[in-house]
């Protein structure tokens, strides 16, 4: 089973999206970047990051948004994972277009309200087109 890790500070979204994808997935959600960060040398482990776009830090934390997020891991992760870039703010047709320009590092764009069917279409293509870069 594949695993996914889910960092967004939106608890609803994390939990639709987590009951929504448990048949076909191991989901964790971190709702903070410092928890996210905390366990970074675990989250070699998975197989598919979802990273929000805005990230709300505490006041002592650094301000860091998704774009940094997904640069780090794919720097620091030995085994480059997937990772999608999910947002509330940009619509389908906007990520579409901009997606890449904003983040290149991202191998998929999420719109929140697309339809978490399209999102898991879009995970499966994107675990599919990495397996068989493996192979």
């Amino acid at each position: 089973m594949y695993k996914l890790a889910i960092l967004d500070d939106d608890e609803h979204w994390c939990r639709i999206v987590q009951r929504f994808m448990k048949q076909q997935y191991a989901v964790v959600t971190y709702k903070s970047v410092s928890s996210f960060l905390w366990e970074l040398e675990e989250l070699n482990q998975y197989d598919i990051f979802l990273v929000d776009f805005v990230l709300p830090t505490a006041r002592y934390e650094l301000s860091i948004d998704g774009m940094e997020i997904i640069t780090a891991l794919k720097r620091r992760l030995p085994n480059s994972p997937v990772i999608i870039l999910v947002t509330a703010f940009m619509s389908k047709n906007e990520l579409e277009v901009h997606g890449k320009q904003m983040c290149p590092e991202a191998d998929g764009f999420f719109a929140k309200d697309a339809g978490l069917e399209l999102l898991a279409d879009q995970i499966k293509r994107l675990l599919t087109a990495a397996s068989s870069e493996d192979i």
